[in-house]
């Protein structure tokens, strides 16, 4: 009978069975029914005044609560109570200019994590979330705000996101702003923006808009809803519109004449729009930002590398690259049979090529018509050689003939589509480095004649046709360099470093090196920021030449992959441009095919056209 006890009392489990029970591991368990009901129950004691000990007055309301309850719910209550204050003992907290209606929504957040939100209350909500530090009532909010955005809200969301520094709901309401930015700067909203907002939405990239005649239009409203605006802040915003992204017969019809144009600051922005539009060579010396068009725009800038080397050899294929797609398609063939060693420039969207192995022809590439025209060749067939555009003039310096490196310079009028010799470099050099910055061609190391790879940088001066050695020389000795010059700063690449040169000063900054140091590699400006495509990995034993996009951002001072090219290669000229119209396919960006088709002309009276 006893042993019948023991065995019910054991719940059946015998003696011999107790090590298998006492193995069987230990459990963590959580009751959701319990959890809930202690919260129905904290917020029932509330709401009845249980075991309060403060009351919070708001206006005319009273809200009795617990200490411990606001502590754990609320950073703001938490330091409030253990801070010694005066606050901290007293049994009645009084809290002025919010809105009791919504602290009772607070409050019931803090004890059960449940609120009600509409449009009518979401504003103060978030406000008093943001006071009381409730991070995940302020999410709510968010997500609420970022639910329900439209026209008629998104920019008091960006208003009120930027008063509580709340950046990611600043960022998406910017950014539904910036895609209905037609329509948003007819609302009141747009003219109660802050200096600040209104700057930081018309510099975005992102607005969508046909023309940039509609951004400076808003820009002007804006400053004209407020009498005071002008004075204080219109340089501010006006340097945020493209001026030289504006039609031509507005700007003189329309900008030239208002009363935004007639200090220092404004007749700056005016002139640069005008020599935009009259000295397309000079683009490249404009504020990047101001010359880097919108997203929506119906033309686009892009990267053209000419031709270059693979590894089966030869290429005479034109890629064109995106950097807002990261995406290459492909434009008509280069004219001429392959060869290497060319050069290339741009003057505004004409794209201009001279020279290669044993050649001197000349040709430009035509984006209207896209069709390449041959000009008059030059005096002395060269490569590897400097090819620089001045005003309505084309410049080539140095270079190889096939039997002496060169120190000549010869000038291509565009009025006469005739080359002459017209200087001589103060010493003859091939494969360096060149840009060109106002009125002066910089050149950068190469081989000289003594086949010694040099660091001296040869100046050449277009109005005086002389050429001097700078006093500062390349911090490298180093040959098939590249230069682009972004923000008035002429950067340099090579496979020896990576560096920035001030003209005005004649000073040199040491860069951070590409993530892959290597030569011949195609630099352009796109974005406001540098891309570095494909180059050669000199002294390489295997994969010699490299497909790496890489792009350096000065605001950051770094570089960072950005992709690859159609296949491992390095370009012999790459310039920047702007086309229009829809990129032609991906695919046919890999296989196009090189030569002349039926569309070429020959003819050495196009190019003076």
């Amino acid at each position: 009978m006893a042993d019948a006890t023991h065995r019910e009392v054991g719940c059946g489990v015998g003696a011999e069975d107790a090590d298998e029970v006492l193995s069987i591991p230990d459990a963590s368990l959580v009751s959701a029914e319990h959890t809930e009901q202690l919260i129905d129950n904290m917020e029932r004691l509330r709401l009845d005044s249980g075991y309060t000990d403060l009351t919070i007055n708001i206006e005319h309301r009273h809200f009795p609560s617990h200490r411990v309850v606001l502590a754990a719910g609320s950073p703001y209550f938490r330091t409030m109570f253990a801070s010694g204050m005066e606050e901290s003992h007293k049994d009645v907290i009084e809290i002025k200019q919010i809105e009791p209606g919504v602290f009772e929504q607070v409050l019931r957040f803090i004890y059960t994590g449940r609120v009600d939100i509409g449009g009518a209350t979401v504003q103060e909500l978030f406000m008093q979330a943001q006071l009381f530090q409730i991070a995940s009532l302020v999410e709510l909010c968010v997500t609420f705000f970022q639910d329900c955005m439209n026209e008629m809200n998104c920019l008091a969301a960006m208003t009120l996101a930027d008063t509580h520094a709340h950046r990611s709901m600043y960022e998406f309401a910017k950014n539904y702003a910036c895609n209905h930015f037609t329509t948003v700067v007819e609302d009141d909203d747009f003219l109660r923006l802050s200096v600040e907002c209104i700057t930081d939405l018309l510099r975005d990239r992102r607005l969508n808009c046909s023309t940039e005649e509609q951004v400076y239009e808003a820009a002007v409203r804006w400053l004209e809803h407020e009498p005071k605006r002008k004075a204080l802040h219109a340089y501010d915003v006006l340097q945020c519109i493209k001026f030289p992204l504006i039609n031509r017969s507005y700007l003189m019809d329309t900008v030239a004449v208002t009363e935004y144009i007639n200090n220092d600051d404004g007749r700056e922005l005016l002139d640069n729009a005008v020599m935009y539009h009259t000295v397309p060579s000079r683009r490249h010396m404009l504020a990047s930002y101001q010359v880097t068009p919108r997203l929506s725009f119906p033309y686009y800038e892009c990267a053209i590398l000419l031709g270059g080397r693979l590894g089966e050899g030869l290429s005479n294929d034109v890629e064109c690259y995106r950097s807002d797609t990261r995406e290459f398609s492909s434009l008509k063939a280069l004219p001429f049979k392959k060869r290497n060693e060319f050069a290339a420039c741009a003057i505004g969207d004409e794209i201009y090529v001279s020279g290669g192995l044993r050649s001197g022809e000349f040709w430009k590439y035509d984006p209207t018509f896209e069709s390449w025209l041959r000009g008059a060749s030059m005096v002395q067939p060269r490569r590897r050689h400097a090819m620089a555009a001045v005003d309505d003039t084309i410049f080539v310096l140095g270079g190889f003939d096939e039997d002496q490196v060169l120190d000549s310079v010869e000038v291509w009028e565009r009025k006469s589509n005739k080359w002459e010799e017209c200087s001589k470099l103060v010493t003859a050099v091939e494969n360096m480095g060149f840009v060109a910055h106002g009125k002066k061609i910089y050149l950068f190391g190469g081989k000289n004649s003594e086949e010694v790879v040099t660091s001296l940088v040869q100046c050449f001066d277009t109005k005086t046709r002389t050429c001097t050695l700078c006093s500062n020389s390349l911090p490298a000795n180093d040959m098939c360099v590249s230069a682009s010059v972004l923000n008035n700063r002429i950067y340099v690449v090579g496979l020896e470093g990576f560096f920035c040169y001030l003209p005005g000063d004649d000073s040199w900054e040491v860069l951070s090196d590409m993530l892959l140091p290597r030569d011949f590699v195609s630099l352009c400006v796109l974005d406001e920021k540098l891309y570095a495509f494909g180059g050669r990995r000199r002294g390489a034993k295997d994969n010699l030449y490299s497909d790496s996009i890489e792009v350096y951002d000065p605001a950051t001072g770094a570089w960072c992959n950005a992709g690859h090219t159609p296949v491992p290669m390095y370009s012999y000229g790459c310039v920047r441009v702007f086309l229009s119209g829809p990129m032609k396919s991906k695919r046919q960006s890999l296989y196009a095919s090189s030569g002349t088709d039926g569309t070429t002309r020959n003819d050495s009276r196009a190019l003076s056209s």
